[in-house]
């Protein structure tokens, strides 16, 4: 009884070793394991983070564009940048910076001073000859050649400094206007009026509205329709070739062909085609109050002006523009033209890709049309301009194919403030009897010696 019992106890003491021993040579493999199994955890996570990173796209490059005028006058870009920027395959993003005109032209010559210069500027046309001929501007004939744009000639023959024999391209040309008369409909076909085509059928227009009691031509005579008054007629005299050269102190602003033109004006003035009134409109809105009011049967400005008067008339008044007028035989131009300001890349731009990207969109198809269709502009791409409705600027926009040659360009303005100041107010005293065509502009061309000798 004791041998079984001895051996009972022997072999649950066996036993009992035997699963100790299993369970400590099994027990260290599995420490072992759960640890590989972190680590592997661990790996696996780092390697499919980084690839998340790398599947991110790339942060865009943004693009600034500094912009002279106020939204409200380009209302309708900033929400097609907004959309193009939430669009996340469009490879720049846009950022619109509006200064307006108070200080501006000093932030583009500083920023184009630094190292790290905007993508885009927006120049008027003095800033811009000078940024273009001081090689301050990037050449982008390359980049409309790409873009494949029609734009009109006339507006590409001034998209470089006046002195550009080999025709480069500095800056992208916005919107035109040209320099027009306006007319009343309703007035013309009552007085049975048919509309002038040259000088001749103009004074014979303004006599039967003097004689029935009506001003014909009213403008802004105290301001910047002065001069445009005169632009209308050297446009087609004189052209631009000589105004280049006064630019350049190589002719006069007091040359005969130029008092030839002035004198025409003078004498448009004396039969009553231009009212004596204009004079006194120091501002546009008399001028514009004048003929909405069904005072004056004509108003001249640049097309520009059609919202201004827009927003002044009553819903019955009816208006468009005289469609071609010659104010002199064999004319060098049909219409004297401002083809808009100027979008530039700096030469020292850091991202040219970038900038060019940007403007791409700007100024391409979509952007375009929409100028058209919800400011009322005129592109100078010719088949983009089908989205217009105004009737006045569908007349604007026929006189624009006529108009691309360089002779159309409105150069006469390409002066000083103060020479500017100096031609509206020698024009506005022509106007009032006081001042001749030559007294004018001999006045004229001494203000800009005495400016180019303080140079």
């Amino acid at each position: 009884m004791k041998k079984k019992t001895l051996a009972l106890v022997m072999t649950a003491a066996l036993a009992f070793t035997a699963l100790t021993g299993c369970g400590s040579t099994g027990s260290a493999p599995a420490a072992k394991e759960e640890t590989t199994t972190a680590a592997e955890k661990k790996e696996t996570e780092a390697v499919t983070e980084a690839a998340a990173e790398s599947e991110k796209p790339a942060e865009r490059p943004e693009v600034r564009v500094l912009i002279k005028w106020s939204e409200s006058q380009i209302s309708n870009w900033p929400v097609l940048v907004d959309e193009y920027n939430a669009d996340d395959s469009n490879p720049v993003k846009i950022n619109l910076e509006f200064y307006g005109s108070e200080g501006y032209d000093d932030k583009v010559k500083a920023e184009l001073m630094g190292d790290n210069p905007p993508e885009i500027v927006q120049l008027m046309k003095t800033t811009f000859n000078e940024y273009s001929a001081n090689g301050q501007l990037m050449e982008l004939t390359g980049f409309l050649g790409k873009e494949g744009w029609n734009y009109n000639k006339g507006a590409l023959a001034w998209a470089g400094p006046l002195n550009n024999p080999e025709n480069g391209v500095y800056g992208i040309p916005d919107f035109a206007n040209t320099s027009c008369i306006f007319y009343n409909t309703k007035l013309f076909a009552e007085l049975g009026i048919e509309e002038p085509a040259n000088l001749e059928e103009l004074t014979n227009a303004a006599k039967t509205l003097n004689d029935n009691g009506y001003k014909a031509i009213v403008t802004g005579g105290g301001n910047w329709c002065a001069p445009d008054l005169l632009a209308k007629v050297q446009a087609q005299l004189v052209g631009t070739d000589l105004l280049i050269k006064a630019y350049n102190n190589e002719a006069k602003y007091n040359d005969p062909s130029m008092v030839e033109a002035m004198t025409i004006v003078d004498e448009m003035v004396k039969s009553g085609v231009i009212d004596k009134s204009s004079a006194d409109y120091i501002s546009d809105d008399d001028a514009i109050a004048e003929f909405v009011m069904g005072k004056a049967g004509m108003y001249t400005a640049h097309t520009g002006m059609a919202s201004a008067i827009d927003s002044s008339k009553e819903d019955d008044f009816e208006y468009n523009i005289i469609e071609k007028m010659d104010f002199v035989e064999n004319p060098k131009t049909s219409v004297s033209v401002t083809w808009g300001s100027m979008w530039c890349i700096p030469a020292n731009v850091k991202n040219q890709e970038a900038a060019e990207e940007a403007l791409a969109f700007l100024f391409g198809e979509k952007v375009q049309k929409s100028d058209v269709t919800e400011l009322g502009k005129i592109v100078n791409v010719d088949e983009w301009n089908a989205g217009l409705t105004h009737p006045a600027l569908l007349t604007a926009a026929e006189q624009l194919k006529g108009a691309g040659t360089a002779d159309s360009f409105y150069l006469l303005d390409m002066v000083s403030s103060k020479v500017l100041d100096n031609m509206i107010k020698g024009i506005q005293e022509m106007i009032q009897g006081n001042q001749t065509p030559a007294g004018v502009l001999d006045h004229v061309q001494k203000i800009w010696e005495e400016e180019q000798a303080q140079k």
